[in-house]
C-alpha cells in the first residue's frame, strides 16, 4: 500500500491556493511564510495594545487604496470569520469596525 491519502489536506491546500490567488500574490517579492509570520505578529500586537491597533488599522486603510481592493479585503475577512461555520459577536464587531474604517 502507498502513502496514506488525506483529502482534507488537499482541500485545505486548495482553499489556501485560491485565497492567495485572490491577492495576486508575488512569491518572488516576499515569501509567504515571511509575510504570514509578520502578519500574525501584527494581528497579535493589535489585539493586545489599543495604540498599536489604531496605527495598524490606519496603515491598512492607507495601503488599501481603491474601493475594489477595500471591498475584496472585507469579503475575505467575512469568509475568514465564517470559516468555522458561524460568526461570533466579537467577529461581528470587528467586521463592523473594518467596514466603518474602509468605507
Amino acid at each position: 500500500m502507498g502513502v496514506p491519502y488525506d483529502v482534507r489536506l488537499d482541500s485545505r491546500a486548495f482553499a489556501f491556493a485560491i485565497t492567495v490567488a485572490k491577492f495576486n500574490w508575488d512569491p518572488k517579492a516576499v515569501r509567504f511564510d515571511q509575510f504570514d509570520a509578520r502578519s500574525i505578529g501584527n494581528a497579535r500586537n493589535a489585539t493586545e495594545n489599543q495604540g498599536y491597533r489604531d496605527r495598524f488599522l490606519a496603515s491598512i486603510k492607507d495601503r488599501l487604496d481603491t474601493a475594489a481592493v477595500k471591498g475584496k479585503a472585507l469579503d475575505l475577512c467575512q469568509e475568514l470569520f465564517l470559516a468555522d461555520g458561524s460568526r461570533s459577536d466579537e467577529e461581528d464587531e470587528v467586521l463592523q469596525n473594518l467596514r466603518e474604517l474602509l468605507e
